[in-house]
C-alpha cells in the first residue's frame, strides 16, 4: 500500500545521496525482472535504458551531495550550480520511480518533484503564483464584464 499523499515539502537543501540510493533500490528489482524476464525484447531496451538513467542520476545527485557537504566551492554561483545539480538529478529519478506510486514500497513522502531549492526560495514562488493567479483573474473578470 503507497504511503499518504500528504507529504511535507521538500528542498534541494533537504535532498541527501541517500534519498538517490532509495530509489535506486527500489527500482532496481523491477528493472532486473524486466530485464531478466524479457531479454531481447523492447521491454528489455527500455527496462535497460531506464536502468542506466536512474543509475547516472543517482550517480550525478551523489557527487553533488558530496560537494555541497564540503561546501568547498569558488563562489555562491558554483554551489547553485550543485544545487541545481542535485535538483535536476533528483527530480529525473522521482520522474522514472513516480510510476510505481500504488506498490508497496513506494515513498510517497520523501519521493516528491523538488521545485525549490529551499524555502525561502518556496515562499518567493509561491507568492510569486499567487500574484499571477490574482492577475489572471482580475483579467478574466473584466474580460466577463466588458461582453
Amino acid at each position: 500500500m503507497p504511503n499518504s499523499p500528504q507529504h511535507p515539502r521538500l528542498h534541494v537543501v533537504d535532498l541527501t545521496a541517500a534519498d538517490g540510493a532509495a530509489v535506486i533500490e527500489f527500482l532496481e528489482p523491477r528493472l532486473r525482472e524486466q530485464m531478466d524476464s524479457t531479454y531481447g525484447t523492447p521491454a528489455f531496451k527500455t527496462a535497460f535504458a531506464l536502468d542506466g538513467i536512474v543509475r547516472s542520476a543517482a550517480s550525478r545527485m551523489e557527487y553533488h551531495c558530496e560537494a555541497l557537504a564540503e561546501d568547498d566551492f569558488r563562489d555562491s554561483l558554483d554551489r547553485l550550480d550543485s544545487l541545481h545539480a542535485v535538483q535536476d538529478a533528483w527530480n529525473m529519478l522521482w520522474r522514472a520511480v513516480f510510476p510505481w506510486r500504488e506498490e508497496d514500497g513506494y515513498d510517497a513522502t520523501r519521493w516528491v518533484h523538488v521545485e525549490y531549492v529551499e524555502p525561502a526560495a518556496a515562499e518567493r514562488g509561491e507568492e510569486l503564483k499567487a500574484q499571477v493567479r490574482a492577475g489572471i483573474e482580475a483579467e478574466l473578470q473584466a474580460e466577463g464584464g466588458s461582453r
